[in-house]
């Protein structure tokens, strides 16, 4: 048993600086989790108490990693959880403005939600590109559409989120901006895979929610759609 007894103190000493390295490795990850979360949730408030976005890039990867956990601790704390998604669309409508501006009117889409349409909506679903708008005049799609066919944007009425990225990436000729109309989770989700797909996106959120009888601000929608990068003569 002495004979042994060196080598089992140095294996036993070996395994204990082994644990403490690792206890001391997953001490500093929680605090660098918990200090991550923390500057974004600053960064969110910050940019929404005073309307500016900085370090915007910064913002958005830490957004993007720890999207679910910055949910749940808004939702721990009683905050609407969708103020992430509402900020990482602030900053992806900063980002892609002069990629979207540089655009042509007809290389983009206006890609809006079938809860917007009325409840007598007599349109019928294509299964290729979306809900086909009659400008009934039933609801804001009419005015919309009317506008868009002016401008030379083409302009899609999707189901759901699925079908929204199956336009993105099957219309033609392929669009190279876009501007989508959603509740902020879905605009999260849909500039995200217009990025993945090299779309320049434009969101603008619904002014009521639901999955009916939503509305949004048209003036805002047609704004984004007529964005251009001024020229200096």
């Amino acid at each position: 048993m002495t004979f042994f007894s060196p080598f089992a103190h140095a294996f036993f000493l070996k395994e204990s600086l082994v644990f403490e390295a690792i206890g001391r490795g997953i001490i500093i990850l929680a605090i660098a989790f918990v200090v991550l979360i923390a500057l974004a949730l600053f960064f969110c408030f910050f940019t929404l108490r005073t309307g500016k976005i900085i370090l915007h890039n910064f913002v958005l990867f830490i957004i993007t990693l720890l999207y679910e956990p910055l949910r749940r601790a808004l939702s721990f704390f009683r905050v609407d959880p969708a103020l992430i998604d509402r900020v990482s669309v602030e900053i992806r409508n900063a980002l892609n403005y002069p990629d979207f501006a540089a655009t042509n009117m007809e290389e983009r889409v206006l890609l809006l939600p079938q809860c917007i349409r009325s409840t007598e909506c007599p349109a019928k679903l294509n299964s290729v590109d979306g809900i086909h708008c009659m400008e009934c005049g039933k609801c804001a799609i009419a005015e919309l559409s009317a506008i868009c066919k002016k401008l030379g944007i083409r302009m899609y009425i999707s189901p759901g989120g699925t079908f929204t990225g199956r336009i993105l990436m099957h219309c033609r000729p392929k669009p190279k901006a876009v501007v989508g109309v959603a509740c902020y989770p879905n605009l999260y989700e849909g500039m995200l895979n217009a990025k993945l797909i090299g779309v320049a996106a434009q969101g603008v959120p619904l002014t009521t929610s639901g999955c009916v009888n939503t509305t949004v601000d048209c003036e805002e929608v047609i704004e984004k759609c007529k964005l251009q990068i001024t020229k200096s003569k």
